[in-house]
């Protein structure tokens, strides 16, 4: 997620030097291109913003690995002991 709060910002820079440039701009060609570029660079920002809005808190990525590898641990466990009864058995 901080790669994407990054690019977000870096977008956010360019929709700023995109708005500084088309105010600058001394054609009107010049000012509808930037006008164009700042609607694209826009409509990114709000589906980065909203992307990053659904992702849930980095505890939970952290919290779910930790679960999982409880989860194999037991499991691995469990096939230890059902081993060693199949080898006693076999004995």
């Amino acid at each position: 997620m901080k790669g994407m709060q990054a690019h977000l910002e870096l977008l956010r820079g360019q929709i700023a030097e995109c708005e500084r440039m088309q105010r600058a701009a001394k054609s009107q060609l010049q000012r509808n291109v930037f006008a164009t570029l700042l609607a694209r660079y826009r409509a990114i920002a709000v589906e980065l913003e909203e992307a990053i809005a659904k992702m849930p808190p980095p505890n939970t990525f952290r919290d779910r690995t930790k679960q999982a590898r409880q989860a194999a641990k037991e499991y691995g466990d469990d096939q230890r002991k059902l081993a060693k009864k199949l080898r006693r058995k076999m004995n």
